[in-house]
């Protein structure tokens, strides 16, 4: 009896549960997934491609919901893990362009500036984004701010000619 009332029990809250909230939990469970299999070096393929599919149709399904930014911004983070840098900084343009006062918006035009500058060698897209980050963004994160700054400063330099710049400066100061 006690089993019986355990399972209808169950059943009700599950029934309970909105549409919305068993996609969140679905969405989750997958990058849980992802997330281990690039922790343990294996790219779990079928749960990337399911997570990429739940966020994309939960996006389209809830656009105004606040979870929808979050999660475009991990699929971004999941094309740059699968290095799929133009679907990365496609995802993290729709997070900027469709959330910009979401508390992600700001790391998506970073990242977008750091995959142009590191990952696809389009320095003025990079320029462009960076700077785009300090016009909206330079007065709420020093650190980052000035991780742009430093960005911007060294573009399309190698890291002998930043190397060697650290130590002029250096050798300049004693």
């Amino acid at each position: 009896m006690r089993y019986l009332s355990f399972c209808l029990l169950l059943v009700t809250l599950v029934s309970c549960t909105s549409q919305k909230e068993q996609d969140a939990i679905e969405i989750k469970t997958n990058l849980d997934l992802v997330d281990q299999g690039f922790n343990d070096n294996k790219l779990d393929t079928a749960a990337s491609r399911k997570a990429e599919t739940e966020i994309k149709a939960f996006v389209a399904a809830y656009p105004e919901d606040s979870l929808s930014a979050g999660y475009l911004f991990k699929l971004g983070m999941l094309y740059q893990k699968q290095r799929n840098f133009k679907e990365a900084i496609d995802a993290f343009d729709k997070v900027y362009t469709d959330y910009p006062t979401s508390g992600y918006s700001r790391n998506a035009v970073f990242l977008q500036g750091f995959l142009y500058a590191n990952e696809l060698n389009n320095l003025d897209k990079a320029k462009e984004k960076y700077e785009l980050y300090l016009e909206k963004y330079s007065g709420i994160d020093p650190k980052m701010t000035s991780d742009v700054q430093m960005e911007l400063q060294n573009l399309g330099k190698s890291p002998d000619e930043i190397l060697k710049e650290i130590q002029a400066k250096e050798g300049a100061a004693i």
